[in-house]
Formats: structure tokens, C-alpha cells, sequence
């Protein structure tokens, strides 16, 4: 008989544990669908982020995510008014001029990627631009062209940087800038073409390059010169016998022109006298 009452006793405690357990369960299966919507197979929350790739989070999760990405998105924002505010540093700029001019390619590297415009031009008229194309730095002038400089910039009297170039005999400058849209029929105030500088100095392979692509040899500058009679009278052969080819036209020497009518006028008032 006591074995029996011990038996049932025993029986009723085991009962009353798996009742409990399953309480237990059940419980925070409700407390994990109150905060997730979905469970895995062995009846556990999924993860948010897993639930994000799926594409089936609820509207906390979706919540949440918007709240993140916007304030990435206001990061990101402020990142860039930033760096349009040393976009527009005077400082800057006259430092990426000054760094160019000492010839510290690094530190003008550095400016550039930190978005600062190569526009500063100082009291002599210098820009980064222009000192990149006098000394010849191809490299440089194409890093600078991108990062906003202006190609189409002038100096005194018309001059172009194409004009520049020639003076200077860079041609591989040059190349970029026709390539970067800069005309090579673009004329000075006198009428000088960058074919006419390149022809005055001697550089020959400039001279060859113009006229390959269609610089127009015929052009006389205001003083009546061609490309031809500028080599001519400083005897550049080999830019003479280059541009003799193709050159259709007598080059003018106006000086000469009016020496010689204010002779004639001369000789005509002494025969009236």
C-alpha cells in the first residue's frame, strides 16, 4: 500500500514538472512572437538581420533600418558640405599655387584630392594651370583640368595657354590641350596663331603637329607674316622647308611696306618742288 502511494506520488510530481516546462514554453513562444513574427524550426526567434535578407521583417525592424540608413545618409551629407567648404578656401588655393611653383607634386596631389579648386591667380597673373603648362608637366596639367581648372584662361593680349605651350616648344602639353578642347586655330589680339609662335621659336615638331591637325599655314599675323616668313627671317630650316610645302601665300612685312610708300611720298614732294 505504501509502495502504491509513493508510486502515485511520484507520478503526480512528474506531471506537474512537464506541465510547468510546457508553460514555460509556451510563454516565451509568446514573448518572441511579440518581438519577432517569425521562429526557425526548432521554434527560436530568426534574427533581425537574417529576417532583413529575406526580405520579411516587420515594421520595427523596417523602422529601424530607415533610421540607420538615414543617418548614414546625414553622414555622408556632412562629409560633403565639408569638403565643398575647402573647395572654396582662399588659403588653400594660393598654398596648391605656391606648392605647384616649388615644385612639390605631392603636396599639390594631396590639395587636389581634398577638393581644392586650382583657380587661385596671384599678383603676376600666375595660375596653377599656367605654371603646369610652362614647365612643361603634361601629368599635372591633365590632374588639374579635371580637378576644374580653366583651359580656356588668357593672358595679356590674347595669349592662350596654347600659345604658351608653343613658345616654350611642349608638345606633348600641347596634345592635351587640343584633346581637352582647346583651339589650336585660336588667335592673339595680333593675330598670332600658336603655328606662328611655334614656327617664330624653331620647334619643328610643333610646327608639324599644327599643321597635321589643320592649323591653316596661310594666316598672316598683324604684321603681315605667315608662319613661313616668321621661320624665314630667323632661319629655321627645318621648319622653313616643313612649311614651305604647304604654305600658298607671300608673307607681308608691313614694316617694310610703309618704309618704302613714305619714300615714294618723299620722292613725290621733291619732284613738285
Amino acid at each position: 500500500m505504501l509502495n502504491n502511494n509513493k508510486t502515485s506520488s511520484i507520478a503526480f510530481r512528474t506531471i506537474g514538472v512537464l506541465l510547468m516546462s510546457v508553460s514555460l514554453i509556451t510563454t516565451v513562444q509568446a514573448e518572441a512572437k511579440q518581438q519577432n513574427a517569425f521562429l526557425d524550426a526548432a521554434g527560436n526567434p530568426i534574427p533581425n538581420d537574417v529576417l532583413l535578407l529575406l526580405g520579411g521583417a516587420n515594421k520595427s525592424d523596417q523602422t529601424t533600418s530607415k533610421s540607420s540608413s538615414n543617418k548614414v545618409k546625414k553622414t555622408l551629407s556632412k562629409k560633403k558640405a565639408a569638403k565643398k567648404v575647402s573647395r572654396i578656401n582662399p588659403e588653400l588655393e594660393e598654398e596648391l599655387l605656391g606648392a605647384l611653383k616649388a615644385g612639390q607634386v605631392a603636396r599639390v596631389n594631396q590639395l587636389l584630392k581634398q577638393g581644392v579648386r586650382p583657380v587661385h591667380k596671384n599678383s603676376k597673373g600666375e595660375t596653377p594651370l599656367g605654371v603646369a603648362v610652362s614647365r612643361g608637366w603634361a601629368s599635372m596639367v591633365i590632374s588639374l583640368l579635371e580637378s576644374g581648372a580653366n583651359i580656356r584662361e588668357e593672358g595679356a593680349q590674347g595669349v592662350t595657354l596654347l600659345h604658351t605651350a608653343s613658345a616654350r616648344g611642349m608638345t606633348d602639353v600641347a596634345k592635351v590641350l587640343v584633346r581637352r578642347g582647346l583651339s589650336p586655330n585660336k588667335k592673339t589680339d595680333k593675330n598670332w596663331t600658336p603655328l606662328h609662335v611655334a614656327a617664330r621659336y624653331g620647334h619643328w615638331q610643333l610646327v608639324q603637329y599644327f599643321i597635321q591637325v589643320g592649323v591653316d599655314p596661310d594666316i598672316r599675323n598683324s604684321d603681315g607674316k605667315t608662319a613661313l616668313g616668321l621661320a624665314r627671317h630667323l632661319r629655321h630650316m627645318g621648319v622653313i622647308k616643313m612649311l614651305s610645302q604647304v604654305t600658298t601665300v607671300a608673307s607681308l612685312d608691313r614694316y617694310r611696306l610703309k618704309k618704302k610708300s613714305s619714300k615714294k611720298k618723299r620722292k613725290k614732294s621733291k619732284a613738285r618742288k
